[in-house]
């Protein structure tokens, strides 16, 4: 009994001897593990190997991965590589100022040629009648000083020349009822020859005619005067070359006249008209004026006097000085509506597009190249050199020339500003401006 509880005594002594045994390999086995280093492709994770060497995919040198617990000391310099790209950018290249300076600049809008409105008349009805027969059939029809343009039955035009041929019958020596009754018809729009005429034949006529007293063209009473598209004022308006500002590349754009509906109808044959109704609406086109649309940003640039080169087209340019600029809304958009008097007239037609260029001295302010501003639409960004760090900046820009932006807010000429914009940029261009 006792020799048999010996030996199973024995035999359990040698099992646990195997497994601490056992155990002790395992543990220095997991510690040898430990300490044998891992290397990795940075750009393909799945590429590992137990030694340095290089990626067979992408010919990268293997880095080695961090042993668990390791840690990685993070210096100044680190600490900046790894900041979020769209806080800083850190970059050695390039840095300008920006200067302090006036520039001449240049203005390069769109117009259209119309009328001279100081020289649109009106015929008008000077007596309630019934117009018999018009003469003037269609808007745009031309018309001279003088030309009969229609004739009207009114019957208190009627009575007027029977009461003078009444007293010229039947008390001549009456001189001053005589002079009354043809000032009466003269003042209801009869000339004095049709006065003579109606004593001379002695019978009253029914219809009496209605004379142009100017020169020009017919043209309806609602038309309006042609005009620019003002949707297209701010991609029409630009600075020099992309001096716009919707972008930094943005270049002139040729623009049809809006063409408002209205009614061309002239008024017809049997239309009854009040004493003092337009008739006709003529207008002169001897003068002419060239009206363009800019953009409001440069309602500051522009003044009343300043020299502004028009082109005509067909070779024809002419030299003139800005009569007027006016304020204007329409459309929901904002503009400076400025009018220039054309001399010279041969060869404009109404409607035709007319470009402008107009030169003019800058007031002196900070200016920065082009190339140092990036545009993202709704904002411009600098970057603005802080410490040896590129910090994006959010500016206000104003005058574009072809070289040289306005920084009218959001720097000082003390501040070094990257040269090239575009360059600081990350890959996804995103931008987290303060």
């Amino acid at each position: 009994m006792k020799k048999n509880l010996r030996n199973r005594l024995t035999f359990f002594i040698c099992q646990l001897s195997v497994l601490l045994l056992l155990f002790a390999t395992a543990c220095s086995t997991d510690k040898q593990a430990e300490n044998v280093d891992t290397y990795i492709c940075p750009m393909h994770p799945t590429v590992v190997s137990d030694r340095p060497s290089t990626c067979p995919v992408c010919g990268m040198d293997l880095v080695r991965k961090a042993r668990p617990g390791e840690e990685v000391e993070i210096t100044e310099d680190l600490a900046r590589l790894i900041k979020s790209p769209n806080e800083a950018v850190v970059a050695s290249i390039k840095t300008v100022k920006a200067e302090y300076k006036s520039v001449a600049a240049t203005v390069q809008a769109q117009g259209v040629v119309t009328y001279d409105t100081r020289y649109v008349y009106n015929i008008p009805a000077r007596i309630d009648g019934r117009l018999e027969k018009v003469y003037l059939k269609y808007p745009f029809q031309p018309v001279r000083k003088g030309q009969k343009v229609a004739d009207i039955y009114s019957p208190e035009l009627l009575t007027a020349q029977r009461e003078l041929l009444y007293l010229t019958e039947n008390d001549k020596s009456n001189e001053e009822l005589i002079r009354s009754a043809k000032s009466k018809l003269l003042l209801l729009g009869a000339s004095e020859k049709q006065v003579d005429e109606v004593i001379a034949r002695k019978e009253a006529v029914y219809t009496f005619s209605i004379f142009s007293g100017y020169d020009g063209y017919v043209i309806s009473e609602n038309q309006p005067a042609p005009a620019i598209s003002t949707a297209s004022t701010s991609t029409a308006s630009s600075m020099g070359g992309g001096m716009g500002d919707a972008g930094m590349g943005s270049t002139p754009q040729t623009v049809a006249p809006s063409s408002p509906q209205f009614n061309a109808e002239l008024i017809r044959e049997g239309s009854y008209v009040t004493t003092g109704q337009a008739l006709f609406k003529v207008v002169n086109t001897s003068a002419l004026r060239v009206e363009l649309n800019i953009a409001i940003s440069k309602a500051g640039s522009v003044k009343s006097g300043d020299e502004i080169l028009l082109v005509m087209g067909n070779d024809k340019i002419e030299e003139a000085k800005i009569d007027f600029v006016q304020p204007f809304f329409s459309d929901g958009e904002e503009f400076v509506k400025v009018r220039v008097y054309v001399r010279n007239t041969e060869g404009l037609r109404i409607g035709q597009l007319v470009s402008a260029t107009l030169k003019f001295q800058t007031s002196e302010t900070l200016w920065l190249p082009k190339e140092a501003i990036l545009d993202m639409g709704m904002e411009k960004i600098a970057f603005v050199k802080e410490r040896g760090v590129f910090k994006p900046k959010k500016i206000i820009t104003g005058i574009r020339t072809n070289d040289l932006i306005e920084v009218k807010q959001g720097l000082a000429s003390s501040d070094e500003v990257a040269v090239n914009a575009q360059y600081m940029v990350d890959s996804e261009s995103f931008i987290k401006s303060k």
